[in-house]
């Protein structure tokens, strides 16, 4: 008998239970129907030129994203406070080929003088009478040259390489040390 009564509780609960969700739902549309045209949040919102700032920083990222560098040295190495050893290197190679530097002088088999000049990177051979860089070479003995220049006569001795900064000779005795596996 029990069990007969069951049935229409369910039903009963079930129904009772529409009808609750029901007047919820509808007492929620109208409290929502009622809110206010002015917010008492309204002295907290956003002014115009707040807004405008957050919308010009919003684009400038934006922009930034997209920027492509097109920088090929490191943009914190181009003061150079701080030189690496490759810019020690490489300008120390700069001022070797500036300079106008007798290499040897050389007596060959036919016991003609010559004399080996470097400058711009490259060594010519040159004899008596040649000119370089307007210098014309009047004699050429063991370890000199003389010359003359727009009527000056000029001595030039054979010269080593100047000396490779500090830097770069303790790196490359670093680097020799180390096993070529």
């Amino acid at each position: 008998m029990e069990n007969k009564y069951l049935k229409d509780f369910i039903i009963i609960v079930v129904v009772l239970l529409v009808i609750a969700f029901g007047w919820f739902d509808y007492y929620n549309y109208n409290k929502v129907e009622k809110i206010p045209q002015e917010s008492k949040y309204k002295k907290l919102a956003l002014s115009e030129k707040l807004l405008e700032q957050i919308q010009s920083i919003e684009e400038s990222i934006k922009d930034r994203k997209s920027f492509v560098f097109t920088v090929e040295k490191d943009p914190l190495e181009q003061n150079l406070i701080v030189k690496t050893i490759k810019d020690l290197e490489k300008q120390w190679r700069e001022e070797v080929e500036k300079l106008i530097r007798l290499e040897s002088t050389i007596i060959t088999e036919s016991g003609e003088n010559l004399a080996s000049i470097a400058h711009k990177g490259e060594s010519n051979l040159y004899k008596v009478g040649d000119e370089f860089m307007g210098r014309k070479i009047t004699s050429i003995e063991s370890g000199k040259i003389s010359y003359t220049y727009r009527g000056t006569n000029g001595v030039l001795y054979v010269t080593e390489l100047p000396a490779k900064p500090e830097a770069i000779e303790r790196n490359n005795k670093k680097s020799k040390n180390v096993p070529n596996w």
